[in-house]
């Protein structure tokens, strides 16, 4: 039983500060995302799949690609044809996929600059809400 007192009048120390700081913590967050448009826990950062997609994009194009340069050559087998046109398909899907892995990379370095600049200007008005409080 004297445990749980003690408990309880320290959670209710702890608790006090915490409680006083909410207010200044949504208004700075409030002010930081009206300064840089960003939204902490807003982002939902890369496509999910966008590797996928970009392959399947790139082999479409490059399935075209061969099939309109097998159309050039009369004289090829279709074997030959499909050959090429397997080949394009397979050179696009890698292609489409590291193009979507660097837009990935891109969006995540955004994202990170985005997050910082927020930080920086909740930071900032922490700090000033901090020295203006009286004494």
């Amino acid at each position: 039983m004297k445990h749980a007192v003690y408990l309880s009048i320290l959670a209710g120390a702890l608790a006090a500060p915490v409680t006083a700081q909410q207010p200044l913590d949504a208004e700075c967050s409030t002010s930081a995302t009206q300064a840089t448009g960003y939204t902490p826990g807003a982002d939902s950062g890369p496509q999910a799949g966008g590797r996928v997609a970009g392959a399947a994009k790139g082999a479409a194009a490059g399935a075209a690609v061969g099939a309109v340069q097998g159309n050039q050559y009369d004289n090829a087998s279709g074997r030959a044809k499909d050959a090429n046109q397997q080949n394009k398909a397979q050179n696009g899907a890698a292609a489409g996929m590291a193009v979507a892995g660097s837009r990935n990379r891109q969006d995540r370095r955004e994202g990170r600059q985005d997050q910082d600049a927020w930080q920086k200007s909740y930071d900032g008005c922490v700090a000033a809400k901090g020295s203006a409080a009286p004494q």
